[in-house]
This record gives C-alpha cells, structure tokens and sequence, in this order.
C-alpha cells in the first residue's frame, strides 16, 4: 500500500545559515561515495527520523540532542533522491582536505543531507500553488503525483523481482540484436572484450548475485582477487565512470555507472537497483547513445530507439509473453499486430484476443518521460507530458492520437465489424471490452497514475459511444510488460488468475469508500490509489507462486542451472 511521511530538513534542526557547498569542502570523493552507497542501502530499510539518527551519531548526547527536536514521530530523512542528489556536488570536494574528527564528520554530514531535503520541500512549495484552482478530485491526483511520481521507481521495488525481468528481456534483446543487428554485437562485444554475449552476461551476474544476498545494513563491495584484476577489472571500470560526474536529470549518468571504484582491487556498488537495472535497462541506452554511433555508416540506424520499440519491445517481448498469458485453443481467438497487418489492415490494435464475448485490446508504448518532466514536482507539467504520451499531441491545427485514442478507435471498429479478416464470430450488441495500455518502464507503476488517465480514457468515450456502449467498456487499465512476463503462466491457468478476471477485481477495489473522518479518508484514497502492478504483486504473494517454468528456457541459453 502506498505510505506518506514528512520528510525532515535543515530547518527542522538547525537555525544558522549555510550552504552545501561550504560544508562540502572538508570532504573528499571516497567520503561522498561511501556516504551515498551506505545511505542507499539503508534507504530500503524505511527507517523513523528517530531510528536514523540514532545511527547516525557515534556519541549519545548528540544523539540526544538531536532526536529531541523531532516533535512528530511519523518522519523519516534519508531517501533516495537525496543520497544520490549528494554526488552532484562532487566538484565541492577537497581532495587536500584533512580527516575530519569524528563527531564534525558526523555533524557536517548531517547538515549536508538536512539541506538536500530542504532543496525537495522548496521545490515541492513552489509547486504547490500551481494546483489550488484544479476541481477537488484532480486536486487529490496533483496532490499524489506531484510528490510521489519523481521517485517512485528509486525507492518501491522488489530487487529479486527485477533482477527476473531485467536478465530475462536482456537475453531476448542480445539475441534480437545477434540475429538482426550483428555490427551491433560485434561493436559492444569488442568494447566489453567478450567474445559472445553469454560472456558479457555471465559475467555480469556473477558480480551481482553475490551483492543480492548482500544486507543492507552497510554499503556493499566487490573485492577482486589479484589474479581478476586485469580481466575482470576491466570489466568492472566500464561500468564506474563518474569522477568528474556531470549528473543529468533522473540521474542518467549513475544508472549506467552504478559503481565506484576505490582502488584496483575493490569497488563500492553506489546503488543496488541501478546495478541490477544494469542488465537491461542501461543497455538499451548504451545501444542508443553509444554502440549504434560507433558501428559503421552504412550498418547504423537513424533512429535506433525508434527501431528498437517496434521491432523489439513490440514484436518480440509484447507477443511472446502476450501469446503465452492465454491458452492456445480455438476458445482463445489471439492476433497480434503483425497478423493485422498481413490482411492489409493500418491502424490495427498491438494484440488482439477474444474470449467468447469478452475482447482484450492491448497498446503497447514503450516510453519515458523526459528527466526534466519526471523530476519537476510539477503537475501541470506532469499532466502535459503524459498526455502527449498516452492522449494526443495538438500542434499547428494538427492532432497525432496516442494510446488512449487509438484504443477507442479500435473499439469503434470492432464495433462496426471492420476487421471481419479476423475475427467476426462474435455478437457486437453484447460483447464487452478490456482496453489495456503497456507500458515497459515501471515510472508509469506510480500510484494515482492509472486513476488519472483513466479519467481522460472515460471522459474521451463520451465523445464517441452511446450509454449502453460505455456500459460495455470496463476502465483502462496500465499493465507493466513486466507484469505479463512474471505472471503469463499464472495467466494462461485462468480461473481467478485470468487476467480479465483479474482487471475487473483491480476496479474493483480502487473504487472510493465510505470514509468516517479525513485521516480515514486520506488511507483509503491512498489505498485505492495503487498500480496494477502492485495490485497483481499483492495478489500472486497470496496465493505461493512455484518457481516459474519458463525460467528454464533462459538459463539454458547461459548453461546455468
């Protein structure tokens, strides 16, 4: 379920005047490293104000000290943005500096972080305002969103649970790209120094299955035999570029190189989820930013994420794991794009699937949200983003349909009966429709989000169907590529895991309560505020998913067990 908590600033604590950057100066790079993979680490354990500064600081009177100006329990102070909001100010380090004692290396570092939080509420009040003229229920929306959706995917997640996803679409993107793009391979691998990208995988896991099963009671690293220096040191220093660190909005630079490294033989993981994201997510961009610029002229693409998102998140991860949701009977009726294609249809759904009177129409988009617009705690331009994602675009008297429009679009054709090349053995006066928008990055798994598009999805109907059509029409609902991967066997099982049987509990359950005073209210309105992706987490947890099958498919292409 989704929690708020106040988070405590400088002011809360302190009433002088100072800056980071003056603070700063009796620090080096290794203390800021250090600092922010400890803090990251300890970030995943949800500590009270109170519990943090108790570890904090070494001697009992600053402890109690500072504990002593906490006037509200349910606070907390260390979060991910901030500790990774700290190695931006790298250029403020003093290399020369001398060692701090103790208790001022405590106390500057605990300023230091104060006024990182102090920069997040500022920006959050500016903010604020901007919203106070929406109606009451988008009101609450803006409220969510603009606090939550900036770093929603840092600090909710479950490591195993990505670890899954990521090795998975990793293997079927390095195949994809052997098979359909072997200039590309054959410039990454050279980069690697891998001879194949069993190699590069391999050797990959073998660092990070050892940090998974470390605590996170302190930082963890990697220590390198002498013997591994070279090779796999190598290897390592790709992934640890960011001494003159240079950060870029929604923290680019250290997703893609999510290590320090201290000295030839040992290296600080910075952050967990970024290394393991390392798998998959990171390359898609190091594909896009840096391998397709280097192969040759002639083999390059123009638009390299463009082909990607088609020929890749589409035709390969979106259909397999789609075609492997549902049984394969003549009860299932299941097309996907490509099949509308080859009967000469444009503007056809992503995937297709009818079972008896009930239609589950699937569009994939496979995007993000510019860092800027992620990170802006603004909810105007939170809205205004999303909108050209997922809605349209206006410019110039010109409209492009987005997801929500062409989902309806489609429902208006099956409707008419104009894709009757593919189906037309169904009833149109009574069939029932499951509009379902995939997403492939787990920023769109923020709570409030599902509601919010959702509403322009029902307000959009209005313009195109009767009331008995509507009734007919359940609400959108966001599923997360991630979600069809770890859950297609329970999905094709059907029953109460059937995953229309599932839409309409998830509905359900997020619908307004009856709420006995505002703090009541406020729980439930978060509570029904949750993703899908949680929804169905929250579900499987419950009934003891078995060690899924299809895993062994991928470890055979590794020769790992």
């Amino acid at each position: 379920m989704t929690d708020i908590t106040t988070r405590l600033k400088y002011e809360d604590f302190f009433k002088e005047s100072e800056t980071i950057e003056e603070l700063l100066k009796d620090f080096n790079h290794n203390d800021l490293f250090k600092i922010c993979a400890l803090l990251n680490s300890k970030a995943k354990l949800n500590q009270s104000s109170r519990d943090t500064i108790n570890d904090w600081f070494t001697l009992p009177e600053n402890t109690e000290l500072h504990t002593s100006k906490i006037e509200n329990e349910d606070t907390h102070i260390i979060n991910t943005h901030s500790n990774l909001t700290l190695l931006s100010y790298l250029k403020s380090c003093n290399e020369d500096t001398q060692k701090l004692e103790t208790s001022d290396f405590e106390l500057k570092l605990f300023k230091i972080y104060l006024l990182i939080n102090s920069q997040q509420d500022s920006i959050e009040e500016l903010n604020f305002p901007k919203i106070r003229t929406l109606d009451s229920i988008e009101r609450l929306s803006a409220s969510l969103l603009q606090i939550s959706y900036h770093d929603y995917d840092l600090n909710n997640y479950v490591l195993p649970e990505i670890f899954l996803t990521q090795l998975i679409k990793s293997i079927e993107f390095l195949k994809y790209i052997e098979k359909e793009l072997n200039h590309h391979m054959v410039t990454f691998l050279k980069k690697y120094n891998c001879k194949d990208w069993q190699e590069w995988v391999t050797t990959l896991l073998n660092l990070i299955v050892p940090v998974l099963k470390h605590d996170n009671e302190t930082y963890s690293e990697i220590e390198l035999k002498d013997d591994d220096v070279q090779n796999v040191g190598a290897f390592l220093d790709l992934f640890c570029n960011i001494i003159e660190l240079k950060e870029k909005p929604d923290f680019v630079v250290l997703r893609s190189n999510p290590i320090f490294k201290k000295n030839d033989n040992r290296y600080i993981i910075i952050n967990k989820l970024f290394l393991v994201e390392r798998i998959f997510k990171s390359i898609i961009f190091e594909f896009s930013l840096d391998i397709n610029k280097k192969v040759d002229k002639v083999n390059r693409l123009r638009d390299f994420r463009s082909s990607y998102c088609d020929n890749f998140s589409e035709q390969i991860l979106l259909y397999k794991f789609l075609h492997n949701s549902f049984p394969s009977n003549s009860k299932y009726i299941k097309f996907n794009g490509n099949e509308f294609l080859n009967k000469k249809y444009i503007g056809e759904p992503d995937y297709y699937v009818r079972f008896k009177n009930k239609v589950l129409l699937f569009e994939s988009k496979d995007v993000i949200l510019k860092g800027e617009e992620k990170q802006s705690r603004d909810y105007l331009i939170l809205k205004d983003a999303l909108k050209a994602k997922f809605l349209k675009i206006e410019n110039e008297g010109k409209t492009s349909n987005k997801a929500i429009l062409q989902i309806i679009e489609n429902i208006k054709r099956f409707l008419n009966k104009f894709y009757t090349k593919i189906d037309d053995a169904y009833n149109a006066d009574n069939i029932k429709f499951y509009p379902i928008l995939v997403t492939h990055d787990r920023q769109f798994d923020t709570p409030e989000l599902n509601r919010l598009i959702n509403k322009w999805f029902r307000n959009e109907l209005e313009n195109f169907f009767n009331k008995s059509e509507i009734s007919r029409i359940q609400d959108l609902t966001i599923l997360n590529i991630d979600s069809i991967l770890l859950y297609q066997e329970n999905f094709k099982q059907r029953g109460k895991n059937g995953l229309e049987v599932l839409i309409n509990e998830y509905h359900k359950s997020i619908q307004p309560k009856t709420a006995r005073n505002v703090e009541h209210l406020k729980e439930l309105y978060l509570n029904t505020s949750i993703s899908f992706y949680t929804f169905l987490g929250n579900h499987f947890d419950k009934t003891g998913i078995k060690k899924p099958k299809y895993i062994e498919e991928y470890l055979e292409h590794l020769n790992l067990e």
